[in-house]
């Protein structure tokens, strides 16, 4: 399989209404559902952490068109380091305002707590988050190399 193609997705991970799943060679897609709270993030977050071990880079679709909402511990857990590799992507797609406020919070904290230069856009659909995903693999290739 060329680095450009990219296998079905398989689930790996499920905490409450939230799914992880992964498509080789580098990508993992959150579908956050229904009220995501911090033990649920930080089960998905290890899983992805074995699943992305030793790979050199990363792209991350977040899928937040079902949920409803987050807890503060939630949104701590995603500020809190990544697992396995530092050099990702991250595109975060759909969701009502209420979420998309959340989220962008979320994403202010990380960078501000990690001092991380992961590249993060929002999206209205998971289609141009996954191309932009795609634009962004040669540069994450590079900074890993």
């Amino acid at each position: 399989m060329s680095r450009n193609e990219s296998a079905r997705p398989t689930r790996i991970a499920q905490a409450g209404d939230s799914v992880l799943e992964a498509e080789e060679p580098d990508l993992v897609i959150y579908r956050l559902g229904g009220v995501v709270d911090g033990h649920h993030l930080r089960a998905l977050r290890a899983a992805e952490g074995q699943w992305n071990a030793g790979k050199p880079y990363l792209l991350v679709l977040v899928d937040i068109s079902r949920q409803l909402s987050s807890t503060m511990d939630a949104r701590k857990a995603s500020t809190e380091p990544a697992l396995g590799t530092h050099n990702r992507a991250l595109a975060i797609c759909g969701g009502n305002h209420y979420v998309q406020v959340l989220s962008d919070l979320a994403v202010r904290a990380m960078r501000s707590l990690s001092r991380t230069t992961v590249q993060v856009r929002f999206f209205p659909d998971e289609a141009t988050g996954r191309a932009w995903l795609a634009s962004q693999r040669a540069d994450l290739v590079a900074k890993a190399g």
